[in-house]
């Protein structure tokens, strides 16, 4: 963050949402060092922040002033909650200070993405408000032509790093449309409008690389049985004994034999995502009920166990205990805060507009 004109540097690291308690302290500790009402309008601070105290605001793991003059300090936490001189580990510095923030604005002619490249915005900047636009839930799936668009967004400073949306806004025949990039625990992140409401986009490899489908999700004539039924999944057809990958990280939550499906095994990857694998010939030797998989890891061989006409692999992705089509690139999965991470995401919000203002 920038120290805009008048400010202070508590008053920067409370406009961040860091706990005022933390911010005092740390504040208190640079003073051996640095006096802090000598800061300037133009200096830089750098924070690290890693989750929530109790009162609902970032803990603060270091702060890294860099002044005008050329003077550079750091303190960092320690295990018992007080502040004292260090440096943060390279990767957290690096995240912390190697980017810059930066808007554009424009008006939609053709379609959204000509839009936006003809805006000379980063490529991975353009690939992720496109697919924000089109996960949001109530964003129109076409922009009328004269829709003006603005989209904030992180540049690295260095070589070597990914541009990354903030935000982006819509105005599209009189309503205006907003949409964040939210980063949540366990490195998943989210596009979510102002209400809460979002999807989280479902990062899911496939079990079997350039395997070819045989069969896709939906209505066919069963191959064994002769009737119509629904295909919850999608086969793979591939010889037996052919390596079946984790789809993601995940636990084993079942193993073993399960009537038509044969020999059967259902990974949960969080509380609302399972993958499913069945017909396999048998089970990697590491698969037990309750063991962890890594994403990519073999958990499997694929074969012609229970009703099946040949070698194959079923494969299912269930969301909230309900099938979805496997086969689908923009698979998402819907969620709506409330509550303490409705207020999270609010505080979220201020401290990108306050981070953005002061550029």
């Amino acid at each position: 963050m920038t120290v805009g004109r008048g400010g202070t540097l508590i008053g920067t690291l409370l406009r961040a949402h860091v706990d005022r308690t933390q911010a005092y302290a740390a504040v208190a500790a640079l003073r051996p060092r640095f006096d802090p009402r000598a800061v300037r309008a133009g200096d830089r601070v750098s924070l690290q922040l890693d989750g929530n105290t109790r009162s609902g605001r970032h803990r603060l793991r270091s702060l890294h002033l860099a002044t005008r003059r050329h003077q550079e300090v750091t303190v960092v936490a320690r295990e018992d909650g007080s502040f004292g001189f260090g440096t943060p580990s390279p990767e957290r510095e690096r995240a912390a200070r190697s980017f810059v923030v930066q808007s554009r604005s424009g008006t939609i002619t053709d379609d959204l993405s000509t839009a936006l490249a003809a805006g000379a915005l980063p490529r991975p900047v353009i690939d992720e408000v496109v697919a924000a636009f089109a996960y949001a839930p109530d964003m129109p799936i076409g922009p009328a032509p004269g829709s003006l668009y603005t989209v904030v967004f992180e540049t690295p400073v260095s070589a070597g790093g990914t541009a990354r949306l903030r935000y982006a806004s819509l105005q599209n025949q009189g309503e205006e449309y907003r949409v964040y990039r939210y980063p949540l625990k366990g490195g998943n992140v989210a596009f979510v409008e102002p209400s809460g409401r979002g999807v989280v986009p479902l990062h899911l490899d496939p079990p079997i690389p350039d395997a070819e489908v045989t069969s896709p999700w939906g209505w066919r004539i069963h191959p064994v049985l002769g009737v119509l039924k629904f295909h919850n999944g999608i086969d793979f057809g591939v010889p037996t004994g052919t390596p079946v990958r984790a789809s993601a990280d995940g636990v084993v939550e079942r193993s073993g034999w399960r009537g038509n499906y044969g020999r059967y095994l259902l990974l949960r990857h969080s509380e609302r995502v399972e993958t499913a694998y069945a017909h396999l010939s048998r089970f990697a030797r590491s698969v037990r009920c309750g063991n962890h998989v890594r994403r990519g890891e073999i958990i499997g061989y694929a074969g012609r166990s229970g009703l099946a006409t040949g070698p194959h692999l079923y494969y299912e992705v269930l969301i909230d205990r309900q099938q979805v089509d496997p086969g689908r690139e923009d698979l998402v999965l819907p969620i709506q805060l409330a509550g303490q991470s409705l207020s999270h995401f609010q505080s979220y919000i201020e401290q990108v507009a306050s981070s953005t203002a002061a550029r």
